[in-house]
């Protein structure tokens, strides 16, 4: 079952069992944070002749994304000149210099540099940690109409480390010209948005106007989206397990607060077989509020620190409690595993990751010259 349907079922059921006198009063209006972009990570790098694996450890040391080389052949050198560049686009200078293309889907899940087919040109287009890409073109007749139908396919890839809850696949303010500039752009259908969370890529169909047979390319094509997603991870560090355990039902719980965001751990159950940590999370009123299943829960994370920070181990699984637009109660669980055994209480901090705020990012595009079949 989908992570998201069984958040849903959670939230509805948590609010079910606290009962209809104990609704979340509504949150008084407030001004919505304007549309803004995050920064993308920048890289500066220029070398006449440098190996290309030495090429990617700076692109990683520069960004914090490593890709790899699996084009299976050896290291080469090659020249690059980069100043300022975003990440995706230093990626594909990269690649474009080794004679390789971006795999943003490889098995082991880290983006790599592979061989570049002869026929390879997609057009790119780049707007801050958005990269966006045209990766096929198709066209279909209807034989009982004669209409004949166009699609773009359309790649949108955000830096690995920039997690997004939702993207929009239906481009709003669609412009189409044809290959004599003729501007045959029509009316948006509504909007489309799609689940994203634990991805950092996806591909999604783009209609296209009718064009006529004799069209050769699609001249521009260009247009914009929208993501939503955290403005940043927090990370929230509390005391020892040993100590949190032994606290007072009657004490004030622990509780952390960064840019109003608040973190407060509710109840921690340390038994034989496992350990349970429950917290409880607030927003402040004015971010972008999403609907109770499309929690956004699904992208924290709590683990288990050893105090002098060479171990970790991250929870085993987690149940959402209640969930709300703005606030959430989630249990956390840890069991013994072959790779990693949870020992003494007192041994352990504990650190939890959660977005800072929930915002909308734009996402531009614009392509060029793109071939018709």
């Amino acid at each position: 079952m989908p992570s998201r349907i069984l958040l849903a079922a959670s939230s509805l059921l948590g609010v079910w069992c606290l009962g209809p006198g104990a609704a979340e009063p509504p949150a008084p209006k407030q001004e919505v944070p304007a549309i803004r972009p995050l920064a993308p990570k920048r890289v500066t790098l220029h070398a006449q002749a440098i190996p290309l694996s030495k090429a990617l450890d700076e692109l990683a040391r520069q960004t914090g994304i490593r890709s790899t080389d699996r084009r299976d052949q050896p290291d080469k050198e090659i020249r690059i000149d980069l100043r300022e560049a975003t990440f995706w686009q230093a990626l594909d200078q990269v690649a474009a210099a080794a004679g390789a293309r971006v795999d943003l889907y490889p098995r082991n899940g880290r983006i790599a540099l592979v061989a570049r087919g002869p026929g390879y040109r997609p057009p790119v287009s780049y707007d801050g940690i958005f990269r966006c890409a045209v990766k096929r073109v198709t066209a279909s007749r209807d034989l009982e109409t004669g209409t004949e139908v166009s699609t773009a396919v359309l790649e949108v890839a955000w830096e690995p480390d920039r997690p997004l809850f939702l993207l929009e696949t239906r481009p709003q303010s669609l412009v189409v010209h044809d290959d004599k500039g003729r501007d045959v752009s029509a009316p948006a259908e509504g909007s489309a948005s799609a689940f994203v969370d634990g991805q950092f890529a996806l591909v999604f169909d783009v209609p296209l106007p009718a064009l006529p047979r004799s069209v050769t390319r699609v001249g521009l094509l260009e247009g914009r989206l929208t993501a939503v997603g955290p403005s940043k991870m927090l990370t929230f560090a509390f005391d020892d397990l040993g100590r949190l355990e032994k606290a007072k039902p009657d004490a004030p719980k622990p509780r952390l607060v960064q840019e109003g965001v608040g973190c407060a751990i509710s109840r921690v159950v340390l038994d034989r077989d496992r350990w349970t940590v429950q917290v409880a999370l607030d927003y402040p009123p004015g971010g972008k509020q999403l609907d109770s299943y499309q929690s956004w829960v699904v992208n924290n994370e709590m683990v288990l620190e050893s105090k002098d920070g060479k171990r970790r181990l991250t929870s085993n699984n987690y149940v959402v409690e209640n969930s709300s637009p703005r606030r959430a109660v989630v249990s956390y669980h840890f069991r013994d595993t072959d790779k990693g055994r949870r020992g003494r209480p007192d041994d352990w901090k504990l650190l939890y990751r959660t977005p800072a705020s929930v915002i909308e990012m734009p996402i531009a595009f614009r392509f060029k010259d793109v071939p018709l079949p």
